[in-house]
């Protein structure tokens, strides 16, 4: 997925607070903020499945990688992301770290946005680079350091969510449920709440049939696009989701697990290389309303856009429309 991005950014170019110490977990904080808040619809079951202190996963509205919001030197222009995000009222943001020469600065950028995100109470994700896309810089291939730096900086600031790992369907023998178990241990120890979301596609689900059984991650990102392969057709969206739901809940139940293994839809907002359109702001905010739906449905726990253009406000506002009417919605108890 990530080489999409290449021609992208080279046109785009051109053109604190802590966790208190407390004798509950801090899922059970999460999960009893959101009942009194009235936000019970965010809650799908009553943790992750990674650790015993791994929250719910909330309703994401989110954002993926900094496509529109970058300096002259390739760097995150932070500032400049968190007004946009705020002004589509998206609650989470997966920032990309991948190769220096690509997204130079990206890890330090992570490091950066952590306290303002905290600040602008927007959730932040790591989105890291699998090996066939190219292991991501600083610690390459080791994604045991990730998740144990990625720990470091959440530890400081809860508002770092978790770990996101790119076309993960593709590279389970490097991602076998062993590793991914040592990824999160590790991370674990010093930062108990962080979640670990996989990207796999519609279609490819047998490949990681087996990390679901086990509960060796806590949810997965299901980018829309196969196998219809273009960036028109939008009829086959629900179909996807009520199927990919059902795949997963056999699962869990096969796995002997409790509770529902989310599932996010990932929009494209960018042309696939493999289809002969590009996504229009129309195309984006019907598939965002088509998951929203399904996740009002319990049968999706949210969507994330993938590379939207921030720097042209018909993409923003379409997108914003979506995410501040699902907000509105939720206000009036009617999600």
């Amino acid at each position: 997925m990530i080489n999409l991005i290449r021609k992208l950014v080279s046109i785009t170019v051109i053109s604190v607070l802590m966790v208190p110490v407390a004798s509950i977990s801090l899922s059970q904080q999460i999960y009893t903020n959101e009942r009194q808040k009235g936000d019970t619809s965010s809650v799908l079951h009553n943790g992750g499945f990674t650790g015993a202190d791994v929250p719910s996963l909330p309703v994401l509205l989110g954002d993926y990688v900094n496509i529109g919001t970058r300096t002259d030197k390739g760097r995150t222009d932070i500032s400049k992301l968190i007004n946009i995000l705020k002004r589509m009222n998206a609650k989470d943001y997966m920032h990309l770290v991948w190769k220096e020469k690509r997204y130079p600065g990206a890890w330090q950028d992570f490091q950066l946005m952590a306290p303002k995100f905290q600040d602008a109470n927007i959730r932040l994700w790591l989105y890291l680079t699998p090996p066939s896309e190219g292991v991501p810089e600083p610690y390459g291939g080791d994604y045991v350091r990730w998740a144990t730096e990625c720990a470091k900086v959440a530890a400081k600031y809860p508002i770092v969510m978790g770990i996101c790992i790119d076309d993960f369907n593709g590279n389970v023998r490097k991602f076998n449920p062993s590793y991914c178990k040592q990824m999160m241990q590790a991370a674990h120890k010093i930062a108990p709440h962080l979640s670990f979301l996989v990207v796999c596609y519609f279609g490819y689900q047998k490949y990681i049939n087996t990390h679901v059984k086990m509960g060796v991650i806590d949810g997965v990102i299901f980018p829309y696009f196969y196998p219809h392969q273009n960036h028109s057709n939008v009829k086959k969206l629900l179909p996807q989701i009520k199927t990919y739901r059902k795949w997963l809940d056999n699962c869990t139940k096969k796995g002997k697990l409790s509770g529902k293994m989310p599932l996010v839809v990932m929009v494209y907002a960018t042309k696939h290389s493999a289809s002969p359109n590009a996504p229009t702001p129309d195309y984006v905010k019907k598939c965002l309303e088509v998951g929203l739906k399904a996740t009002q449905d319990k049968t999706a726990n949210g969507v994330v856009t993938y590379c939207l253009p921030k720097s042209k406000p018909e993409f923003v506002n379409h997108v914003g429309i979506i995410y501040h009417g699902w907000e509105a919605n939720r206000k009036e108890g009617k999600q």
